[in-house]
């Protein structure tokens, strides 16, 4: 199989290209007007972890061009027609061949003079009819061997392309599941800088009434509404974000331009998730399944089947290849127990998260029953609010950081160590 067929299959597989619609421009007199495109109505769809896992594996246009081309390779069973077909070509010479042997020996029985020159042309003609026939007969006897090489060789190409296939289709999964993560994380921070909004409307209110009693400088009002005008462009970017990566991602579960994909609730990891995790049972996983120690020793694989220790590009080429296993199976096992701390950090971030949240709740029960005897401003008791509510924010964003480390544990065990951020 050539590799740079396959190659150029798999590189074609991860190649996305989006085209967005130029907006109309009408020009009158020296004053060009762009006419605004109505705004496009959009279907979206809520989706977790495994929803978009099962519509990129299903829907994905690149990812069902490389099963398809695949499945629908040759496994050889016409290549094994072919070697029948032609044995029993061979057979037939054979046995046309024994014919014209038959009808010499009995020519050569009809002459009585064993030493005359026509005996010994007949028995010429017979040596060369034998040796043809041999030789054919020795061609036949080896099209077996030759026609399961064959064979072996096309089934093995198949092999190599559809376990590629399902690597880019893997790849391509995890990538839109650290889409989606990212499309929530986005999501979070939009809420946290809403509520800086809210909080900065609050003071303008305040300073309003304190310009007007000269307590505050213009310049000092001013500058609060630039970060209140900064922090609504922010919000308004993340939005936009948001919704380009969300129309990516539905691109790649398979859906039209029209669709938006939104995160929904993702599964939390539990207590019992975390313990079934066994350091050296899921790195013999890791290693098992692994797609780059596959590649590495499949290629260790194909150059000690052309091994001759008599050319030394022949013995360079295993050493070099079984030491490029070697680098890869360290890289793994490195990029595994990375993964694994990952894990190991992200539950401790969030059970920080979580204390902090303790400690907000019983903050904000304090402040609440100041301001309910009136020891505490309006504005204050609305800040010890947004703390607490920052803090549970920040709860749900260490809960989705566990979420995400958990997600790549749990590739890294199905044989895809590299890791998107």
């Amino acid at each position: 199989m050539n590799r740079r067929v396959i190659g150029a299959l798999l590189a074609g597989a991860l190649c996305m290209a989006t085209v967005a619609p130029a907006g109309a421009v009408n020009g009158g007199g020296s004053v060009a007007v762009q006419e605004e495109a109505p705004p496009e109505t959009l279907t979206v769809k809520q989706m977790g972890l495994r929803a978009v896992e099962r519509a990129v594996s299903e829907n994905n246009a690149s990812v069902q061009s490389l099963r398809k081309t695949a499945a629908g390779m040759d496994t050889g069973s016409s290549l094994s027609e072919q070697f029948e077909a032609q044995g029993g070509a061979l057979e037939l010479q054979i046995k046309q061949y024994q014919e014209m042997i038959g009808k010499m020996e009995e020519a050569m029985e009809q002459i009585a003079d064993k030493e005359s020159d026509l005996y010994k042309t007949y028995e010429a003609q017979k040596k060369l009819l034998e040796n043809q026939r041999d030789s054919l007969q020795q061609s036949a006897d080896s099209l077996p061997v030759q026609g399961a090489a064959a064979v072996m060789q096309i089934e093995d190409a198949v092999y190599q392309l559809r376990k590629q296939a399902d690597n880019v289709a893997d790849q391509l999964t995890m990538a839109a599941q650290t889409l989606l993560i990212s499309i929530q994380n986005l999501q979070y921070s939009q809420q946290k800088l809403e509520r800086q909004l809210a909080s900065l409307d609050r003071s303008l209110d305040v300073m309003e009434t304190q310009l007007s009693l000269g307590l505050v400088s213009q310049y000092q009002m001013d500058t609060v509404r630039n970060q209140r005008d900064n922090l609504a462009l922010g919000i308004t970017n993340l939005q936009t974000q948001c919704n380009n990566l969300a129309s990516s991602l539905a691109l790649m579960c398979g859906y039209d331009a029209g669709t938006l994909v939104m995160p929904a609730a993702f599964a939390a990891v539990t207590e019992k998730d975390l313990k079934a995790m066994s350091y050296e049972a899921d790195l013999e996983e890791t290693l098992k399944n692994s797609f780059s120690i596959w590649q590495k020793r499949n290629t260790l694989r194909q150059a000690q089947n052309v091994y001759d220790d008599s050319y030394d590009s022949s013995v360079y080429a295993v050493q070099s290849a079984r030491e490029a296993l070697a680098i890869e199976q360290e890289s793994v096992e490195a990029a595994f127990a990375s993964m694994f701390q990952s894990v190991q950090d992200c539950r401790g971030t969030l059970q920080a998260a979580q204390a902090a949240e303790q400690q907000a709740e019983l903050d904000f029960k304090t402040s609440q029953l100041q301001y309910e005897r009136g020891m505490l401003s309006r504005l204050d008791y609305l800040q010890a609010q947004d703390t607490l509510e920052n803090a549970k924010l920040d709860v749900q964003t260490a809960e989705l950081g566990l979420v995400s480390a958990f997600n790549q544990y749990e590739w890294a065990k199905r044989g895809l160590t590299t890791a998107i951020a």
